[in-house]
């Protein structure tokens, strides 16, 4: 075990700290086949150990870490120890990681009595490689050759601690709402999601209310909002014409304060590219 993070890890309490310690690595390693390595400085447990440490230490730079671990190794070859890893066991430590949360930090810092989660899209670059350029894609504005693939993230976030319990990976030309429902699985009934107006559509909306989950959510920037008491609406089956331009399809029901109120939302005629039609018609109507 590097030096270091031995101090750290003695801060850290709980069953989800355990998961950082050689042997549950090591047991991440065999479960998902990935058991030969040469005997190195740089080992699976070594390697995982130096990431958390370099991030703990405000994302320094990998020619920072011998510095940090003791231990004698070039930047080069650490970045190629975290290559050597499977995508699968980042995956698989992370949903372990998540678990252990669950069953201990994600009581503390609920809002009135709600656990809390936060949602949110990112991306990040990769090397240019045939292989993440045809499994990712790259930005449309840049010419083929010039730039690099970059996929597109999805994380879920505890509020009250700031774990990171899921992380969704997709194409690049992927929207959040076709990659939300995986994160679905990890929140329970009572729980609160937080995300901005990329989430807020009626069919998110609606399986979320399916499962006891409350949302709460920026508008959308096509969704029309009037706060007129009483105020007119257009139902999704009538077609936007310049008579009912600027009215909302939301139909009012009781004014809670200048700025707050509640109405009700209708379903949409027309599927979302990202839901199935089937998925959609077992929706409420509101």
């Amino acid at each position: 075990m590097v030096p270091s993070i031995n101090t750290i890890l003695q801060r850290f309490s709980g069953e989800w700290a355990a998961l950082l310690q050689p042997d549950a690595i090591l047991t991440v390693c065999r479960d998902i086949g990935y058991t030969a390595w040469r005997d190195r400085v740089l080992t699976p447990v070594t390697t995982v150990q130096l990431f958390l440490l370099q991030i703990l230490h405000g994302n320094t730079a990998c020619s920072h870490l011998p510095h940090l671990s003791g231990l004698r190794f070039s930047a080069a070859a650490s970045c190629q120890a975290r290559a050597r890893l499977p995508r699968r066991f980042f995956d698989l430590l992370l949903e372990r990681f998540g678990r252990a949360v669950q069953q201990s930090a994600l009581d503390e810092g609920r809002w009135h009595g709600h656990r809390t989660f936060l949602v949110d899209g990112s991306g990040c670059s990769m090397p240019d490689t045939p292989a993440l350029q045809q499994a990712f894609g790259q930005p449309s504005e840049q010419r083929p050759g010039c730039g690099f693939p970059v996929a597109r993230l999805l994380g879920l976030f505890h509020a009250g601690s700031g774990v990171l319990l899921k992380l969704v990976i997709a194409p690049l030309l992927t929207h959040d709402l076709a990659q939300v429902q995986a994160v679905h699985p990890s929140v329970q009934k009572g729980d609160v999601l937080v995300a901005d107006r990329g989430l807020c559509s009626f069919a998110h909306v609606a399986l979320l209310v399916q499962v006891g989950v409350h949302a709460v959510l920026r508008v959308g920037a096509r969704q029309l909002v009037d706060f007129t008491p009483g105020r007119p609406f257009v139902r999704p089956s009538v077609r936007r014409t310049s008579a009912v331009t600027g009215v909302p399809r939301s139909r009012w029901l009781k004014a809670l304060g200048v700025h707050d109120q509640l109405v009700v939302w209708l379903k949409p005629k027309t599927c979302p590219s990202w839901l199935s039609r089937e998925a959609l018609a077992s929706l409420p109507e509101s």
